[in-house]
C-alpha cells in the first residue's frame, strides 16, 4: 500500500496570530487572528507570532512523526523547519488528533509561502501531506 495512504489524513490547517487549548474542554481551541496573508513594512520580515493549527484523522492507530516547512514559492528554499511535537498518535479507528506548532521564521522578501506538511517514513521518501499558501505582502504595495 502507498505511503500516502498509510499516514494520516489532513482535515484542517489554519495559521493564526495566537492560539490556546480551553482550560476547561479539551480538544477546544480559541484562536486569535485567522489568515492567510501578512503584511510588512521591512524585509526580511520575522513576525511576533505565527501559529499553525492541524487536524489530522487516521484509519489506522499508532505514531506518525512529521514535521512542517514553509517554503518560499519563488526560490524553493525552505525557510523552516519544525517536527509535529508531539507526533500524531491515533489509539482507535477515526480519532481526531489537532497539533499546534510556533512558526518561528523569517520571511526574506514578499511573496507566496507554502505550508507544508510532511510525514517521515522508514522506507523511500518522506510523504507530503498538505499544503496551504500563505501570502507576505509590502505594506500599502
Amino acid at each position: 500500500m502507498a505511503a500516502a495512504v498509510l499516514t494520516p489524513r489532513i482535515r484542517l490547517m489554519s495559521i493564526c496570530d495566537g492560539i490556546r487549548e480551553s482550560k476547561t474542554e479539551a480538544g477546544v481551541f480559541h484562536v486569535k487572528g485567522l489568515r492567510q496573508r501578512i503584511e510588512a513594512q521591512v524585509f526580511p520580515f520575522a513576525p511576533a507570532s505565527l501559529w499553525l493549527l492541524v487536524v489530522f484523522s487516521s484509519p489506522r492507530s499508532g505514531a506518525f512523526p512529521g514535521y512542517v516547512l514553509v517554503v518560499d514559492d519563488r526560490s524553493d528554499q525552505t525557510i523552516f523547519y519544525g517536527q509535529l511535537t508531539p507526533s500524531p498518535t491515533f489509539e482507535t479507528n477515526v480519532e481526531i488528533v489537532s497539533n499546534i506548532t510556533r512558526l518561528r521564521c523569517s520571511f526574506p522578501q514578499p511573496g507566496r509561502y507554502m505550508i507544508q506538511i510532511w510525514f517521515f517514513q522508514e522506507h523511500g521518501r518522506d510523504v507530503l501531506k498538505g499544503e496551504l499558501p500563505f501570502i507576505v505582502s509590502e505594506e500599502g504595495g
